[in-house]
């Protein structure tokens, strides 16, 4: 009995540690990933539009992975029930402080920006 346990806990590890290696075997060089890149963009994004005084209640933004970029959309609410739309491409995530691509961030009907990146995409890594 004490070898059955022994083998089976034996065989999870190597389970564990199997998913672990491929999960970071798919991870590309670039930082992109539909995970990283949408709680990136999330946070960057909902700074950006506080920054250009958008009163912003939540955002919240899914990503899809492509092979060279991945698609970003993010939907939201102002204060005041106006909806925000942040739509658009990532090429590159750098350390959580940018994202380049191309974003445009809509507001009721009025577009607040139309940007290559969003952060701080000349910091150091």
């Amino acid at each position: 009995m004490g070898r059955a346990r022994k083998l089976k806990w034996g065989a999870g590890l190597l389970i564990a540690v199997a998913a672990t290696l491929a999960t970071a075997g798919c991870d590309p060089a670039n930082g992109l990933g539909a995970s990283a890149v949408s709680a990136t963009t999330d946070q960057l994004a909902t700074q950006a539009l506080k920054n250009d005084k958008v009163h912003v209640a939540w955002l919240s933004c899914s990503a899809t992975t492509g092979k060279t970029e991945d698609k970003v959309t993010c939907l939201g609410q102002t204060d005041d029930k106006q909806k925000i739309t942040v739509k658009g491409s990532v090429t590159q995530q750098l350390d959580q402080k940018c994202v380049k691509g191309h974003l445009t961030a809509v507001v009721g009907k009025k577009t607040v920006w139309d940007v290559r990146g969003l952060g701080n995409c000349s910091a150091k890594s």
